[in-house]
C-alpha cells in the first residue's frame, strides 16, 4: 500500500517557480505566455483519514470492491483557466479524469477492500470546473457503469471562501481542489448505488 500512495501523492508547490512559463492556446490560433508565478499547480492528493474511514463501514455488506477506471478521451483536459488569465493545474499538471481514478482507487485500496489488482468498472469524468467568484465552487460530476446494472451518476459541489483580487482568487481556487475531491469521493461512497455497482 504504502508503493501506491508513494507514488500518486506527491508534494507539489502550489505555484510554479517563475521561470516555469506556461503557453495558452487561445482562438485563431493564438498563443499567450503565462509567467510561471501566475501559475498555479494544486497540492498532490492522499487518501483522506475521512473517506477511509467510511469504506471501512462497508465491510459489513461486502468483502471485496472493484476498483475505478476512468475513460481516459473524456474530459481528461490537465488545466483549467481561473479569472480569464490564470492556469490552475492538478498536481504534478495530472489530466484531472486521471487524478479522479488514482484517488477513489488509493481510497479503495487503503481500505483494504480492494487489491491493486482487482477488478474495474468503468467511469466517465461528466464535469471538473470551478467558480471563483461570490461563494467558491468545485463541481465534480461522474457517471460509473458496469454490464448488467444501471448506471450511477453522481453530481457533488464543494464551497469554500474565495478572494475578491485575481491572484489571491485563484490561490483559493487550487487550494480547495484537494478538498473538493475529497468531498466528491465521500459523496460517492455514501450513495446506495456505489455498493451495488462495485461488488
Amino acid at each position: 500500500m504504502k508503493k501506491v500512495v508513494a507514488a500518486i501523492a506527491l508534494s507539489i508547490p502550489l505555484v510554479a517557480s517563475a521561470a516555469d512559463n506556461s503557453m495558452l492556446i487561445l482562438s485563431g490560433d493564438r498563443t499567450l505566455a503565462i509567467p510561471g508565478f501566475r501559475t498555479y499547480i494544486a497540492t498532490g492528493y492522499i487518501p483522506s483519514e475521512k473517506n477511509v474511514e467510511f469504506l471501512k463501514t462497508l465491510k459489513e455488506k461486502t468483502t471485496s470492491l472493484k476498483l475505478i477506471s476512468f475513460d481516459q478521451t473524456n474530459n481528461n483536459k490537465n488545466m483549467l483557466v481561473c479569472r480569464a488569465s490564470y492556469p490552475v493545474y492538478g498536481p504534478n499538471k495530472t489530466p484531472f479524469a486521471s487524478l479522479i481514478e488514482a484517488a477513489v482507487n488509493m481510497e479503495l485500496v487503503a481500505s483494504g477492500l480492494s487489491a491493486p489488482e482487482a477488478p474495474r468498472i468503468q467511469a466517465s469524468l461528466d464535469e471538473f470546473d470551478f467558480s471563483s467568484f461570490g461563494t467558491g465552487k468545485w463541481s465534480i460530476d461522474a457517471t460509473f457503469a458496469t454490464d448488467g446494472k444501471a448506471p450511477l451518476v453522481i453530481k457533488n459541489q464543494y464551497t469554500f471562501p474565495v478572494s475578491a483580487g485575481a491572484v489571491s482568487g485563484c490561490g483559493d481556487v487550487t487550494n480547495a481542489m484537494v478538498a473538493g475531491i475529497e468531498s466528491f469521493l465521500l459523496r460517492l461512497y455514501s450513495d446506495p448505488g456505489f455498493i451495488e455497482l462495485v461488488r
